[in-house]
C-alpha cells in the first residue's frame, strides 16, 4: 500500500484509534518531496475521531499543514515529535490554531508505529 494513496488513507481513516483531543475540522495536509512530488490529502475529525481521509486539499479547510515528505512518514510512525517539529518550522501550521492546539497534544502521545503505517511502502 503506498503512502498518502486513496487505498492508504481508506485504511488509514478506518483504523481504530484513541481520539485526537476534541476537536470538529477539516484539515488539509500538504506533502513535497515524495516520489509523486507534491501530495495534498483532506482529513475530518469530528470530535477528535477521523471520519474521513481522502486525497486532494479541501479549499477553504479549518487547518492546514504543510509537511516535507519525509517528516510525514516520520510523524505518521511514532518517529518524530509535531510540536518540535513545529517549532523548528519544518512542520508549518495555518488556519484555526485552536483545533491545531486541541489536536496536538493527543498527537504527541502516539508513539507506536500503525499497522496500517507498518504495512505501507515509504
Amino acid at each position: 500500500m503506498k503512502f498518502l494513496s486513496e487505498e492508504f488513507l481508506a485504511a488509514w481513516a478506518e483504523a481504530d484509534r484513541d481520539p485526537l483531543g476534541e476537536a470538529t475540522a477539516v484539515i488539509a495536509v500538504k506533502t513535497e518531496g515524495g516520489p509523486d512530488g507534491k501530495v495534498a490529502v483532506t482529513l475530518e475529525l469530528d470530535e477528535g475521531a477521523v471520519t474521513g481521509a481522502r486525497p486532494g486539499a479541501q479549499k477553504g479547510a479549518d487547518l492546514e499543514l504543510t509537511i516535507p515528505y519525509d517528516l510525514a512518514v516520520d510523524l505518521l510512525q511514532g518517529d518524530a515529535d509535531p510540536a518540535v517539529e513545529f517549532m523548528r518550522g519544518a512542520l508549518k501550521v495555518s488556519g484555526d490554531m485552536g483545533a491545531w492546539l486541541e489536536i496536538l497534544p493527543a498527537w504527541r502521545q502516539r508513539s507506536a508505529p500503525s499497522s496500517v503505517a507498518a504495512a505501507t511502502e515509504f
